[in-house]
């Protein structure tokens, strides 16, 4: 019998260390496979994260109108959504590198199924404010799982191409929710919420296992900091994405009770709130190629500009119809936005790890303001 040397060969934090042979440390996060299954993976992640997104999008509002101690705080657990994801976009990108992004979107899991509980829990019981902090951590797990599409991204020799086909993985989300909602009706009934918020945090489980598959990139790439940072192109990107972010969140917080107002069925409103995510990511998957014709900058203009004239004329609708169509404008301007936005951000100097937190942050600060503005 040997000695076997106890140091292991490639010690880092996030894995168990093992008394065994080097030969069998599993590899660093950075061995893993990357390329098209990179960009698969981590479509898979923000395909689910989106769907988390749009449980929660369907429900809070609403549900918020139904327990809030006062009409101006009904979107008040929504908005905290948001507060939470953009908490969590620096221990996204610090956590990743330090800890490995295993033990990353373990935490962003915990935090998601420990949120869907809490939230649905205080619906439960009718009791608001918990009902708020599990939103809040549901926001947080958000975070963690909409950081991991910046990996791809820029690993990626054709930057549009992946954005493109991360962003338009977010479309299936759409056309899951309505179904998941209506399972939620069956068994619950008047509990559908709170069903709805605990399956939103059991999604997370799914995020961590693509993960732990070797699925999703971990480390932002080898080309992340390298070369000096081109901040107007930065600066631009952040600034056309969080107006579409504040444009959309303000639409999507006052829709539901818009409409609700209007007397429209719950039902209904929960599929106008679905075709409005299919808008939302579809067009990105199909706007690939217009990065090059028309250039990133010039279709994040046109897609501010689609969701400012939904905002202007959204005060104007009465019916289910209106209601659709303006979300459905104001979802493929988004779409557009951000796919500009992105493409943007990755092309040529990669941004380091805290660049690309800082934009994720000023992203959902603007999503917050958005979706409190017109509440207060």
């Amino acid at each position: 019998m040997s000695w076997v040397s106890l140091a292991p060969a490639g010690e880092r934090a996030g894995h168990l260390l093992c008394v065994c042979d080097p030969a069998s440390t599993p590899p660093p996060d950075d061995a893993l496979p990357t390329g098209s299954t990179g960009v698969a993976g981590a479509a898979g992640v923000f395909a689910l994260t989106v769907l988390t997104q749009a449980l929660t999008t369907a429900i809070l509002p609403v549900a918020g109108v139904m327990l809030a101690p006062t009409p101006a705080w009904a979107a008040l657990p929504y908005a905290l959504t948001l507060v939470g994801a953009g908490v969590a976009t620096l221990p996204a990108a610090l956590l990743t590198d330090f800890f490995g992004r295993r033990a990353t979107m373990a935490m962003g899991a915990s935090l998601g199924l420990a949120g869907g509980a809490i939230a649905a829990r205080g619906f439960a019981i009718g009791q608001f404010w918990i009902m708020a902090l599990g939103a809040f951590w549901l926001g947080a797990a958000q975070g963690f799982g909409f950081f991991h599409r910046h990996g791809a991204a820029n690993r990626a020799a054709d930057k549009a191409r992946a954005v493109a086909l991360i962003l338009g993985a977010g479309c299936a989300a759409a056309f899951v929710a309505p179904a998941i909602m209506a399972g939620a009706q069956a068994q619950a009934g008047p509990l559908a919420p709170a069903a709805g918020l605990m399956v939103a945090g059991a999604l997370q489980v799914l995020t961590l296992a693509i993960v732990m598959t070797g699925g999703a990139p971990g480390r932002l790439g080898a080309a992340t900091g390298t070369g000096r940072l081109d901040i107007r192109p930065f600066c631009f990107a952040t600034a056309t994405a969080a107006l579409a972010w504040f444009g959309m969140t303000r639409l999507m917080a006052h829709a539901a009770p818009a409409m609700i107002d209007c007397g429209v069925g719950t039902s209904l409103v929960a599929g106008v709130v679905a075709s409005h995510l299919v808008w939302m990511y579809a067009p990105a998957a199909l706007a690939g190629q217009w990065v090059t014709r028309i250039g990133a900058g010039k279709l994040a203009v046109a897609g501010l500009a689609m969701i400012g004239a939904a905002l202007f004329i959204f005060g104007l609708a009465t019916s289910a119809l209106p209601f659709a169509a303006l979300m459905a404008l104001a979802g493929g301007g988004w779409s557009l936005a951000m796919l500009g936005a992105t493409v943007m951000l990755h092309k040529g100097s990669v941004p380091s790890a805290s660049w690309l937190a800082l934009h994720d942050g000023a992203l959902f600060a603007a999503a917050v303001a958005g979706a409190l503005s017109g509440s207060f």
